[in-house]
């Protein structure tokens, strides 16, 4: 108790007792008393809860003891809170702008779906208009089965997904989906038209002037090996010239096969002739296309197959994928070196692997050996036979992608590489037959 409180509650009984004194009604004048220092008490709390509802416009002034002190304390803590509003009304305003003029669509989802934020954007792409939309699942509103699934289906990790516009033909969205925080979502959308334009633009010219150049580069090859065969017919020092332009024909063909190939499946075209493929022959068929060069090589190629194991796929493509990467581990393992292929069923999928003891990968080029025409400068050269084109692994990429598997990478310099393609089980194949 505050020493005003005292003094107070003190002038109240000492009033009481005068009052008391005078009547001769002692004790219920000091009843009296104290029942008016509790109604003053009762006032002034009644004042405060008033002031603190907002009922009341006027400022707490007057009182004094402990109600000044806690007058002061919360005028001082309702300042401080208007400018701390006033402070996130301003951040919040700037927010607002910001997403306001950001050119791909934001919708904030909850734990439900439910949309609970969207910037003007989202109306253009998505269809989603806000605050009209609030609490609107955002399935309803985007009524497509691909973006319902992608929804369900991902509910940590963040993830993306391509499709066609919902809201305008002929245009293109990729979707984000990732955790915005313990209990909500950000769906994100971004126009990707013009930039699958120029993929197709890109496609279209590599295609067309792969065409243009293979019937030209056959007529050359051709007459070029009648030339070196013809010993007798063409002077003695044109041979090595002849044998170089076969070479270089050859390389050149192997080129415009591979652009042509990636321009296939670049089209994005889905799988045809889908049949049960066994991995044991296209592995062979592999093998033997390449035991020349691992017989020059002196390597040790070791085959350790599960008999009977198949998948579903097109027999073309698994075929170039495979010979691919047995072609490169032969290319990049020294002479005497090892190469490993396995094939056969794991835990959850059909795996195909080709391990070899070669130079190896360093760490910053394995996020970007799959990329079209990228190689290793110096480190992975090959190490004969000459260079490859840098279109292997692009092409075996896209053909992984095509048949739901997936591509692992491991490698370290000096020790070898492990290349694996993990199938889903056949039982999950065959969804798409």
């Amino acid at each position: 108790m505050k020493l005003g409180d005292f003094w107070r509650l003190i002038s109240f009984l000492l009033i009481g007792l005068i009052c008391g004194l005078l009547l001769d009604f002692l004790t219920t004048s000091l009843i009296l008393a104290l029942l008016l220092y509790i109604a003053r008490i009762h006032f002034d709390l009644h004042l405060l809860s008033k002031w603190i509802g907002g009922r009341s416009g006027s400022e707490l002034s007057g009182r004094s003891g402990i109600f000044e002190d806690l007058s002061y304390s919360l005028n001082q803590l309702f300042l401080s809170h208007q400018r701390r509003r006033k402070k996130l009304s301003g951040v919040l305003r700037q927010f607002e702008a910001a997403t306001s003029a950001w050119p791909d669509a934001i919708v904030i989802l909850n734990f439900s779906d439910e949309v609970e934020w969207a910037n003007p954007a989202a109306k253009k792409y998505l269809d989603v208009r806000w605050p009209e939309d609030k609490k609107q699942r955002i399935t309803n509103l985007v009524r497509l089965p691909l973006v319902r699934a992608f929804i369900e289906e991902n509910q940590t990790d963040e993830e993306t997904l391509d499709i066609a516009s919902p809201t305008k033909s002929n245009a293109y969205l990729s979707l984000l989906l990732g955790p915005f925080d313990d209990t909500h979502r950000v769906l994100l959308a971004r126009d990707t038209t013009l930039i699958r334009q120029a993929n197709q633009a890109r496609s279209d010219f590599v295609a067309n002037v792969s065409h243009e150049l293979k019937t030209p580069l056959t007529v050359l090859k051709g007459y070029a090996e009648m030339l070196a065969e013809q010993h007798d017919k063409a002077p003695t020092e044109w041979l090595p010239a002849l044998e170089h332009m076969k070479v270089h024909a050859n390389q050149m063909s192997e080129l415009v096969n591979s652009l042509l190939e990636l321009s296939r499946l670049d089209a994005g075209r889905p799988l045809s002739q889908i049949e049960k493929v066994d991995g044991e022959k296209i592995i062979t068929a592999a093998c033997s296309s390449g035991q020349a060069l691992v017989a020059n090589k002196n390597l040790s190629l070791q085959i350790q197959i599960d008999q009977n194991t198949t998948i579903l796929g097109s027999k073309q493509e698994l075929y170039s994928a495979f010979s691919n990467l047995i072609f490169n581990a032969i290319h990049y393992t020294p002479d005497g070196g090892t190469v490993v292929i396995r094939w056969g069923k794991k835990a959850k999928c059909i795996s195909f692997e080709v391990e070899d003891n070669g130079i190896g990968i360093s760490p910053e080029h394995l996020n970007r050996v799959t990329e079209r025409f990228y190689r290793i400068d110096g480190s992975r050269s090959r190490l004969s036979d000459g260079a490859g084109n840098g279109l292997g692994l692009a092409i075996v990429k896209h053909i992984v992608r095509r048949h739901d598997a997936s591509l692992r990478i491991v490698s370290k310099v000096g020790v070898g590489s492990c290349f694996s393609i993990d199938f889903p089980l056949e039982e999950a194949l065959q969804e798409r037959e």
